[in-house]
């Protein structure tokens, strides 16, 4: 069975208790094609494991260069669900790293893995965890600082219902290492301007 017979079986039944649930209601009319659109949802949200592992795959290839500085690709915006709700959370994620050896990756790959990594329900820790050994392991960079900004479908609708802002930060290598390095990442992560 695929991701996206899961989604449909899960739709149609979840969308089959509300009607149910909702039969006397006028309003029950808009629930017509409800389990189509949640499952596209839902498969823009949950791709397949080995969908991403390939997906993240084909960003690796570096080009050649002198630049041997701090690189920093900020605000990158990402949507992903909260594995605890299934509720949207939206990630601002600021990616600093220090090429080793003329190891650059291209731009708009830094943008793609952190997309990819996002395409499953996952903790904002995990997340920021994950991507930051991620470009370690792929680059070898001289080190690695990954800041996500996060506000959280499951602390903003039901519960606690504050949409406050979260924030993770991981580092590796130098940025962990040397208080300098350290600072200049995190004040190019203050500056959201």
């Amino acid at each position: 069975m695929t991701s996206n017979d899961h989604f449909l079986t899960a739709s149609v039944e979840l969308v089959a208790g509300l009607e149910e649930l909702y039969s006397e209601w006028e309003g029950v009319k808009q629930f017509r094609g409800t389990a189509d659109r949640l499952l596209r949802m839902y498969s823009e949200f949950c791709w397949h494991p080995d969908t991403i592992t390939e997906e993240v795959s084909k960003q690796f290839r570096v080009f050649d260069s002198n630049f041997d500085e701090m690189l920093v690709k900020k605000d990158v915006h990402i949507w992903t669900l909260c594995p605890h709700h299934l509720l949207p959370c939206e990630f601002r994620v600021y990616i600093g790293y220090i090429p080793k050896e003329g190891k650059v990756l291209g731009l708009s790959k830094l943008t793609r893995v952190a997309d990819v990594l996002s395409k499953r329900p996952v903790m904002q820790e995990q997340y920021t965890t994950e991507l930051a050994d991620l470009l370690m392991t792929k680059l070898e960079p001289l080190g690695v600082g990954i800041t996500v900004y996060g506000r959280h479908g499951c602390m903003a609708a039901r519960g606690i219902r504050q949409n406050s802002e979260v924030i993770t930060s991981v580092m590796r290598g130098v940025f962990l290492k040397e208080g300098p390095t350290r600072s200049e990442f995190l004040a190019f992560c203050r500056d959201r301007s």
